[in-house]
């Protein structure tokens, strides 16, 4: 099992991570998507505040409305960034203050069980896999693609 400290600084790197490429995208090529298939870089966007809601109600249950799914609709993607912004803090700050013990209590999602700390990576797993697919949307929407892992030829920092 992962430690809950290595897990929080984890969390807290690769949500920075997210937050560069969400910052990276074009803000007014929010309607763009790159197949009639394919969800439009506000979606995506709206999918990484989506898993944050959902940490906050199943790992460390936090009240949610019912309807707090198909009510979130944020009007832009600066807005959708801000709300990413939010409840990434609000996840950092709720695993600071769950007991490390807690890691290993079962929570049910999507008709399986994990482990609390086994579901906070799965939903991490799913932010990354999404993130991959807006590094994308970014580069084909015209943006600079930032670091993530290494270099990126879009980021002058990186010395390629």
């Amino acid at each position: 099992m992962i430690s809950k400290d290595f897990l929080r600084q984890l969390l807290a790197k690769e949500y920075a991570t997210t937050l560069r490429v969400l910052r990276a995208f074009p803000a007014d090529q929010a309607s763009f998507t790159p197949h009639e298939r394919s969800n439009t870089a506000l979606r995506l966007a709206q999918t990484f505040v989506f898993e944050m809601l959902l940490l906050n109600r199943d790992a460390f249950g936090k009240p949610l409305a019912a309807d707090a799914f198909s009510a979130y609709n944020p009007p832009d993607l600066e807005a959708a960034i801000a709300d990413f912004e939010r409840e990434s803090a609000g996840t950092l700050a709720n695993l600071d203050a769950l007991p490390e013990q807690d890691l290993r209590r079962e929570v049910q999602f999507a008709g399986r069980t994990f482990w609390v700390g086994e579901y906070i990576l799965m939903m991490l797993f799913d932010q990354i896999h999404h993130r991959g697919q807006l590094t994308v949307y970014v580069r084909m929407a015209g943006g600079k693609v930032p670091s993530i892992y290494g270099p990126s030829a879009d980021d002058p920092s990186t010395n390629l």
